[in-house]
């Protein structure tokens, strides 16, 4: 059995976190895996 090189995990920086999340929103609805307009009402969890 041949044994594979081990390669370490490199850590990408992206920016300031405060840069990085400065877009986001809470707003009324989302799309990420509902139709575009779903409002937050009608959401599902389990």
């Amino acid at each position: 059995m041949e044994k594979i090189a081990y390669t370490a995990p490199e850590i990408e920086d992206l920016g300031a976190f405060e840069e990085i999340t400065q877009g986001a929103s809470t707003g009324s609805a989302i799309d990420a895996n509902f139709p575009v307009g779903t409002p937050f009402s009608q959401l599902t969890f389990s």
